[in-house]
């Protein structure tokens, strides 16, 4: 079977384990509001496997463009999802998009937030990402997601490799996000995304070798 169809098959145990700590780390109103991140495997900062639910429409650009300080793979569950990607062109000849540039480095990390680097110029591409796909980032690729209400999508920490990032945009806070769930409602996130991912397995499994 595929490596996605293995994937989703991990995380279906990892929420049946029921001495699972990682669910603990889970997070909501990350990086917007009504954003949850449901931490289902690692208890490592950079390493862990989280499962992105959105209760709510996230709209193009209400996130800002970003990187990461670890390479990520990026796996998609359910949902309309659009995947925005910003490539830097230096000393273009041609039209391209003016926007600020930042490095972020988080009050929790030791760091001041935001401090502004320039301006720098950038192409924009958008893709459509189907349920069962997949694509790797870089600590250097600049992106951003919409996304349909319930929508889940996966996201695999592959180890820090900078002590930073960069936002790209107009200047963001994270004043009332970041917000620690009830177990509670951690829990009803474990039972939404155990009968999705047990459905979806389901249909792997159907396929006749």
């Amino acid at each position: 079977m595929s490596e996605i169809y293995k994937l989703y098959k991990h995380i279906i145990r990892c929420l049946e384990n029921g001495e699972n700590e990682s669910i603990r780390l889970s997070l909501n109103d990350v990086h917007s509001n009504n954003i949850f991140s449901l931490v289902v495997d690692g208890i490592e900062f950079g390493k862990l496997t989280r499962i992105f639910i959105a209760d709510k429409k996230l709209k193009p650009f209400e996130v800002q463009y970003h990187t990461h300080r670890y390479p990520i793979k990026l796996t998609t569950i359910k949902g309309n999802i659009t995947h925005h990607v910003a490539c830097e062109i230096i000393d273009s000849q041609y039209s391209c998009t003016k926007i600020s540039k930042y490095d972020y480095k988080s009050f929790l990390n030791g760091g001041k937030g935001l401090s502004y680097l320039g301006e720098t110029q950038i192409t924009c591409i958008d893709y459509k990402m189907p349920p069962g796909t997949q694509v790797k980032l870089n600590t250097i690729d600049f992106h951003t997601m919409s996304v349909s209400k319930g929508s889940m999508w996966i996201v695999e920490e592959l180890g820090f490799e900078k002590e930073s990032s960069q936002v790209l945009g107009i200047p963001f806070i994270t004043d009332g996000l970041y917000n620690k769930p009830e177990m509670f409602q951690i829990n009803d996130k474990c039972q939404i995304v155990l009968k999705e991912l047990r459905s979806i397995v389901k249909s792997y499994e159907n396929v006749t070798h």
